[in-house]
Formats: structure tokens, sequence, C-alpha cells
């Protein structure tokens, strides 16, 4: 082997032993660990780059054997590889902006394949005037490469002179941010917000695209007329007017949702949508689905699409929150973090968000979104300490704020809804299906009130239509399904359905899955399908979980994580019933 031979593949070597170990030093950061699917993602890249892949990967082999999509993925109508690879850039991006680094990872634009990326110059020390434009070059790519060098300094870079007074500027800085700190908590924790809160977003709905035959062009107008019907329902978008209110410049769109429409031969019809951020014109979602001649003009099967786009886990707030992670303003990014703590459980910025709903409904009290948010928020503290003051004086004021939402908008689905949730919490059967009815009326495309509406009349002992509702939920948006999930697999198991209750449990994702109620039902399920070995072992994983003995009664038990007695009473009977544990000793 000749020289040049022997140095290129002792140089891909070495550039191979670096791409693993920034890999494993990545993995074990909190940002990767904090993103599955970007780890998934990242792991595939660099896998393929390591077994000697030196040309990038397709994006139809990323989304099939990294992202998960089925083998029927069309990368030429869906963009998703495309946006999931932009988010890798952004999260490598923040990793080595907080970590000093000699090589780093990076994926160029415009391609897949992960090179490193070195640094000509020594990394940054804290408190030195240096940028992130220090001198750098990207392993297989010249030092000269883009860049004219003047005679006689090929090869070298630049020397610069840096100034020294860094250390000085760092300083005023951080006493800048000292008084501003001490002067906003004189005023409590509201005052660090003293911004106007930040509007929700603005969704333009195009003209769907159709063929020019009148039938097509009918059928374009139907499903324009069912998005905008749906998507208009929603609190968390607002869809673009040509008139702004009060007569001024109207604001304009963050987000548009493109549809087209390709009518066959045969009757049937393909729907395709695709949700791009307006900001970087890029497109964050797309879905396509076929319909049958049955099922248009009425195209009743966009339903879960809607709910997909603008539910209260849905793309448009999954975006706020991945895009700024840590945006706690007051207005949408709140609301979007109040929706992020619901759907991980992620007890750690209660807090925050507790402060940032306080100060939005501050700035409106007539609020009914950021008052039923907080409201719920505030029988999340009573649930766990229902028998101390802290408890009582939470759920008093959980009742006062669902009682302010629904007097603030008696006519919204969060003012309804949050006052059905108040009167099912202290047994008011009728009052909570008058007020959850009508929310589901005006809403009937949110999988949310769909699915806790549903489990509150089965607690009112309408079982038939809880669970139609329940089902409804789970179609609309089965993303993080939680409490629909749990009891309809309850009931199912009930039933002696423990099969389709079995299947239910499995497709639960993560931190659904790791719920209280979730680990007490597959405890029941297990037992009834003969394995009472195993429902015994979920039984003590929850006693664990709460933190009771091995002796605890079910009831005792199953109160610390659920409220109404009707519930824990029949779930402690099916526990007793399955052999999960001991039957009560007879009087």
């Amino acid at each position: 082997m000749d020289h040049a031979k022997a140095n290129e593949t002792q140089n891909s070597g070495e550039i191979d032993r670096i791409i693993a170990g920034e890999l494993e030093r990545l993995l074990d950061s909190p940002m990767f660990v904090r993103s599955p699917v970007l780890t998934r993602l990242l792991q595939y890249l660099v896998e393929h780059r390591l077994r000697g892949g030196r040309s990038s990967p397709k994006a139809y082999a990323i989304a099939t054997e990294a992202l998960g999509r089925s083998e029927d993925f069309d990368p030429a109508v869906d963009s998703y590889p495309r946006v999931m690879v932009g988010r890798l850039r952004t999260l490598l991006d923040r990793y080595y902006a907080e970590t000093p680094w000699i090589h780093r990872l990076r994926v160029p634009q415009g391609s897949y394949e992960v090179v490193v990326q070195h640094r000509v110059a020594p990394p940054a020390r804290s408190g030195d005037d240096v940028g992130d434009n220090d001198d750098v070059k990207v392993a297989g790519i010249p030092d000269n490469a883009g860049a004219p060098r003047a005679p006689g300094m090929a090869g070298h870079p630049p020397t610069v002179s840096r100034p020294r007074y860094g250390r000085w500027v760092v300083a005023l800085v951080l006493l800048a941010l000292a008084v501003f700190t001490l002067w906003s908590l004189r005023g409590g924790p509201d005052r660090l917000f003293v911004s106007d809160p930040v509007p929700v977003p603005l969704l333009e709905v195009s003209d769907p695209v159709s063929g020019n035959t009148p039938p097509s062009r009918a059928l374009a107008r139907a499903l324009d007329g069912r998005l905008r019907d749906g998507l208009r329902r929603f609190d968390l978008i607002d869809l673009l007017s040509s008139k702004a209110p009060g007569g001024g410049v109207p604001r304009t769109a963050d987000y548009r949702l493109d549809a087209s429409l390709v009518r066959n031969l045969e009757g049937s019809a393909e729907v395709t949508l695709v949700l791009n951020r307006v900001a970087d014109q890029r497109a964050i979602w797309s879905q396509q689905i076929r319909l049958s001649d049955e099922e248009t003009p009425e195209f009743g099967a966009i339903e879960p699409m809607i709910a997909q786009i603008a539910g209260d886990y849905g793309v448009i707030v999954r975006d706020q929150v991945q895009r700024e992670p840590d945006n706690f303003s007051p207005g949408f990014p709140c609301l979007a973090q109040f929706n992020r703590m619901r759907q991980t459980r992620s007890t750690p910025t209660a807090k925050q968000v507790d402060a940032c709903l306080r100060a939005t409904v501050k700035d409106d009290r007539r609020d009914p979104v950021a008052l039923a948010a907080l409201s719920l928020l505030r029988y999340g503290d009573w649930q766990p300490q229902r028998m101390a003051p802290a408890g009582r004086e939470a759920f008093a004021e959980a009742r006062a704020l669902a009682l302010q939402a629904y007097e603030s908008s008696p006519n919204s689905s969060a003012g309804l809804f949050a006052m059905a949730r108040a009167n099912f919490y202290v047994g008011n059967c009728a009052g909570g299906n008058t007020m959850g009815d009508a929310a589901q009326r005006l809403n009937p495309y949110d999988p949310d009130i769909a699915g806790f509406l549903g489990l509150f009349k089965i607690t009112c002992g309408q079982a038939t239509e809880g669970e139609a509702l329940l089902r409804r939920s789970l179609a609309l948006d089965d993303s993080y399904p939680g409490v629909p999930a749990v009891t309809l697999a309850f009931i199912l198991s009930q039933r002696g359905e423990q099969g389709e209750a079995q299947s239910i449990l499995d497709r639960m994702p993560s931190p659904s899955n790791m719920e209280p109620q979730a680990m007490m039902v597959r405890a029941i399920v297990s037992a009834r399908q003969g394995d009472v070995a195993e429902g015994q072992a979920q039984w003590r994983r929850l006693l664990a979980y709460t933190r009771q003995p091995a002796n605890a009664a079910p009831e005792t038990v199953l109160g610390r994580f659920m409220i109404t007695p009707v519930v824990i009473r029949r779930a402690s009977a099916a526990l007793r019933d399955s052999g999960v544990v001991p039957a009560k000793p007879a009087p």
C-alpha cells in the first residue's frame, strides 16, 4: 500500500474514532436523553457512516429505518425526514454551543451525512471574548476551500488580534442581570413577566388545490369548509382573517396549511395536508389519506388530522415547545408548556407553569383558556393532599377559577368544560353532564374533551355513552392517550374482553404506560388472562410508586392517585376478584 493510501486509511480510522466518541458523549447528554426520536436519528446516521457509507443515506431509508414510518412512505410527498434532520442540526448546535470542543459532529445543510468539524483555534475559555466564529475546518475539506488566501499564506489561517476586555463585558452583563432580577422580584413572582402575553399562533388555510372539473372544484370547497370549521373551534390557534381587529394591520400568519385533492376515475379521492412554518418556510407535518366515494363530500375521515394539528398536544403546540423549550412567557408559550407538562407528567416545571399562567390571567382576567388551565393545575395540587389544609385551599381555588372561566366565557368550550370538571369533582353528575355535553358540541374535534367527558359519564353510570366518547377520543388522537385508553381498557376487562384490553395497553406510549392507573389496569388484565404472578408483580410496582406498605388495602393505594370514590370502589373490587390482592376477610 502506498503512503497516500496508508495516510488516507489512517485518517479515516481516526475520523471514525472521533465520530464514535462524540456519539457516546452526545447520547449521555441531557439534551439527547430528553429527545429519543432525535437520538435514534443520530445513531442511525452515525452507524451508516461507520459501516462505510461515504454518501448520505436516502430520505426513504431514514424515514423507514430510523423514524418508524411504514414501507409505503413517499419522500416526494412527506418531508418528515428533512424536518427531523433539521431539528437534529439545531440540537447539535445547542449542545456544542454550551460545550467547549476541539472537534464536533455536524450534518451539513442539504445533506444527511455526518461529518467531523475540527476547530483550528483552541476552544474558548470562560471569560475569553471568543465567539462562534473561531477558525474551523471540516474533515475532508481543505483549509483554503471557499476563500482565497493571501500570497505566501496558503494553508495558514490569518492571525487575528483579539481584544482583551471580554472579562469586563461579562462582569457588566452579570451585574445588569443581578440588578434586573432584584428589581423584578420586588413585585413577586408575576413581576418577572412584564411583557404583554404572546398571542396564540395565526394559521392560514390555503384554498385546496384540485382539478378543474366541476366535481373536483365542488369537493375542494367542501374540504376547505370542513378544515376551517374544525380548526376554528380550537383555542390554541387563530385562523387568518383578511381584516385585523379594530381596522389595524392584519397579523402575519405563523403557520400555513396547504391542502390538495386528487379525484380518481373510480370516484375515490386522495387528500394531502401539509403544515408549514411560515418563518422559515419549512414543512413540519404532512398526512395523506385516500377516501372512498361514500366518504365525500362530508370528509369525516380528516377529523383526526384537524385534532392532530390544533389540539392540546397537537403539532403546533409541540412545535412551539420544541423550538423554545425554555420559554415560559405569558400567553401561548405558557399554555404550550402547560400541555407539555400534562403530556410528560413533568412536575419540575409546575411552579414555572403556575407563575406564567397567573401572569396570563393577571393581564386578562376573562381569558377562559388560561383560567381553565390554572384551575386544572390546582386540581392536580389538591389530589395528593386532599386531607390537608393546603389541599382544601387548592380545591377551593380550582373551583373558583373554573367558575370564573365559565362566567367570563359561557359560550366557549374552555369555560364550559372547566365548569363541567368542577361539577363532576363534587359529584354533581347532572351539572357536569349538561356543561360537558355543551362543550363537546362546541368542539367535537377535541380528543381531550371527549376523553375526560367519557370518563366522567362512566363514573356517573352512563357506560354506553361514556365508552363511545372514549373510543372517539382515541380515534381523534392516540398520541398521548392516558386517561381514555386506561379507562377503556378497564371497561373491556370488566366485560371479559381481555384481549382487546391488553391490545390497548400495549399500544400506549411512554410515559402514559407508566402512569399508576395504567399499572393498575395492566395488573388486573394480566391476572384475568391467567398470569396472576405478573398481575401481582405489577401491583408491587404500584405499591412502590405510591410508597405504600405491602399489606396496604387497595382503597388506600388507589386513593393516592384517584379522586372519585365510586371509581376507587370498582377498581378495588376488580383487583380482589382477579386475585391481584387478597380477598376481604369474612366479617
